[in-house]
């Protein structure tokens, strides 16, 4: 049965290049930040339903895309951000913030996260190797197939980078127990301190009935650092091993002076543990300028605040020190110079630049690989230069046919909405490969839901601020793992869910602009150019001074993105839900209806005075040709009876 869309098109929008499907829902989404999550969440969808407050809802939708709608809301690099259209009029959302704030009122006031039914039963046993957020995503909706899964973990706890990468002060462990056990309550079985690989390989799974594999093993080999010593001092540490002894409690300082090389994400992470372990200074290292740090603006601005020390331009060469203890890093100057592969300028040492640091430790944070190598109970995988597992595309799906992989094994150390997004990719492509079917080479992000506008007019839409993330006081933040975050409100999430633009609901198509300005040559509407290809109505405090509330761009509009209400003597524009102008309307003398805009009239009556005639604005157009009937007849009558046409 077809759906009726919440926005149908204008009755003038071109038939032939229809947005919506028989569900109601829009073919493929519109909206850039939709379009640019890893995972495909439908963003506008579960944000406006935050704006209504529903935040059960708002979770619903996220979990269909996203098991883990929490954690990401606190430790998401958020790149839908970067996309918002938002931002080409202020500040873009605060998505990541509203996601955090819809899980937890969810769980802490609402009904909690409720899992969706399986959508079937099926007899294949599936097998993921890693409980990362990967292998969970790809168990989670592998069950939501209706598999059976098991997920084999080699350490004490499961989810990976979750529980043993990301500090506690900014992803709290009982948050990430919580989603996993809604995970497991699908019937996913998990399997701790079962390393697979070695003396447990594919082949004894496969003997075990297990008819297709994931392989979500993340990087855990560190990078060496390839400092100059005469020793091997053990106060060199890996950032994955020191990250992960805090994470299960052991909670000692390196040393008094500790330096981190690096300047990823991992490298913020274990300065700011640093300083809550007691550290009295600690100092990140890096080559390249703070325009080049991939690590998260946000965690550099706390970890600056924090007191950590940033050297910019600056190469560690040489570890010196005397018996096994490190004394000092001495460290060269750099310059930029041309970019190199990762497309950022190569850090070029600076003659006689050299310089010596005092430090008691030393972090390395340059980067991590999988160690596929070690473990040749996996077959023989296709690997990469890097030594990452390749893939087949869109699939995830490896050299070996039953077997999938996705996460830091393929694409080296990434996000965790990545990993995630790979994860619900490998498990679409594990169904269609055990149900006999080509795999998917693509899938557009299309909406989940399409949730009726927050009613506002323009004024309120373009002054509403980005609301400010409140976060506990330095000396707490500096002396404890507590949560850093605080996160927002009830009513500063609704306030901030309503910036949203609705780009689900507008195309940016410009059609509006061409038939108003073009057309009719009244520039009653404006579009800018937010990018190459994308065009945004930023200009709302105007109020479209020009509109003379014809509604011809209504009439054409191919996603009802704009809609005319006519309430008493009053006509409104609105553009996804948001009032653009207010127009008066005039009423016919005889029969009491509003019939047309005032602008419209005069706009007319000046068109048509230019030709020598005028134009009679008493009379609706259904009054006027009964008056005009009424004189052809020759009938004598001073007045319309109103009830002739009703």
């Amino acid at each position: 049965m077809k759906a009726q869309p919440l926005f149908p098109p204008g009755p003038g929008a071109d038939k032939d290049h229809l947005v919506y499907a028989e569900d109601g829902l829009k073919r493929e989404s519109s909206a850039p930040c939709q379009l640019n999550c890893p995972a495909g969440i439908d963003i506008p969808s579960f944000i406006a339903l935050i704006g209504h407050g529903k935040f059960d809802e708002a979770v619903e939708v996220i979990r269909r895309d996203n098991p883990f709608p929490w954690a990401c809301g606190l430790i998401c690099p958020n790149p839908c951000e970067s996309w918002c259209q938002r931002r080409y009029l202020d500040k873009p959302l605060g998505i990541r913030h509203l996601k955090a704030v819809a899980a937890k009122y969810a769980v802490e006031k609402g009904e909690g996260y409720r899992n969706p039914k399986p959508k079937g039963r099926f007899d294949e046993k599936v097998a993921i190797v890693g409980a990362g957020p990967a292998g969970l995503t790809a168990a989670y909706f592998l069950a939501l197939e209706g598999y059976q899964v098991t997920v084999f973990e080699a350490m004490q706890k499961a989810g990976g980078m979750l529980v043993t990468g990301i500090p506690e002060f900014r992803l709290p462990r009982q948050i990430v127990d919580m989603e996993i056990q809604k995970i497991q309550e699908l019937g996913v079985e998990i399997v701790l301190n079962t390393p697979v690989g070695k003396s447990l390989t594919l082949d004894n799974l496969r003997q075990d009935g297990y008819k297709a594999f994931f392989l979500g093993i993340g990087a855990w080999e560190s990078f060496s650092p390839h400092l100059e010593c005469d020793y091997e001092y053990p106060q060199i540490i890996d950032v994955l091993s020191f990250l992960r002894d805090v994470s299960f409690g052991k909670k000692i300082k390196p040393a008094n002076t500790v330096a981190i090389i690096g300047g990823g994400n991992a490298a913020i992470d274990a300065a700011r543990t640093c300083v809550r372990l007691g550290c009295q200074s600690v100092s990140i290292l890096y080559r390249r300028t703070r325009k080049e740090m991939p690590a998260n603006f946000e965690e550099v601005i706390q970890a600056a605040e924090e007191g950590i020390h940033f050297h910019q331009l600056t190469m560690p060469l040489r570890i010196v020190g005397s018996y096994g203890k490190i004394d000092s890093v001495e460290c060269v100057m750099t310059d930029l110079g041309e970019p190199d592969s990762s497309g950022r300028r190569r850090p070029i040492p600076i003659p006689d630049s050299n310089y010596r640091m005092p430090v008691g430790a030393i972090i390395s944070a340059i980067g991590q690989k999988p160690n596929v190598k070690d473990y040749p109970g996996f077959g023989s995988l296709d690997l990469s230069d890097r030594e990452n597992i390749r893939v087949r595309g869109y699939t995830q799906q490896t050299s070996i046919p039953d077997v999938f992989a996705g996460g830091d094994a393929v694409t080296g150390p990434a996000t965790v909405i990545e990993a995630i997004g790979a994860g619900k990719r490998a498990a679409a492509s594990i169904h269609k490969y055990l149900r006999g079917e080509r795999l998917p080479r693509k899938s557009l992000p299309r909406p989940r839901q399409m949730v009726e506008p927050i009613p506002m007019d323009y004024h309120e839409k373009a002054f509403i601020q980005r609301q400010e993330i409140p976060i506990i006081d330095l000396d707490r933040r500096m002396n404890t793992f507590d949560l850093v975050e605080k996160g927002l409100d009830e009513t500063s999430a609704r306030e901030e869910a309503k910036r949203c633009m609705r780009c689900d609901v507008c195309e940016r198509c410009g059609k509006c602009v061409d038939v108003c300005s073009e057309k009719l040559g009244y520039s009653g509407i404006e579009f800018y150019h937010a990018g190459e290809n994308s065009l945004i109505l930023k200009d709302y405090v105007h109020g479209l001074p020009y509109c003379i509330g014809c509604g011809t761009c209504v009439n054409i509009c191919p996603t009802g993105a704009l809609q005319i209400q006519d309430e008493g003597d009053e006509r409104r524009i609105l553009m996804s839900g948001t009032i653009i102008n207010k127009l008066h309307l005039l009423t016919c003398e005889a029969c009491g209806a509003r019939f047309v805009t005032k602008a419209t009239a005069k706009t007319v009556a000046k068109d048509v005075s230019q030709v020598g005639g005028t134009v009679d604005t008493r009379l609706c157009p259904d009054c006027k040709r009964i008056e005009r009937a009424v004189k052809i007849a020759g009938i004598q009558q001073d007045f319309v009876d109103p009830t002739v046409h009703t």
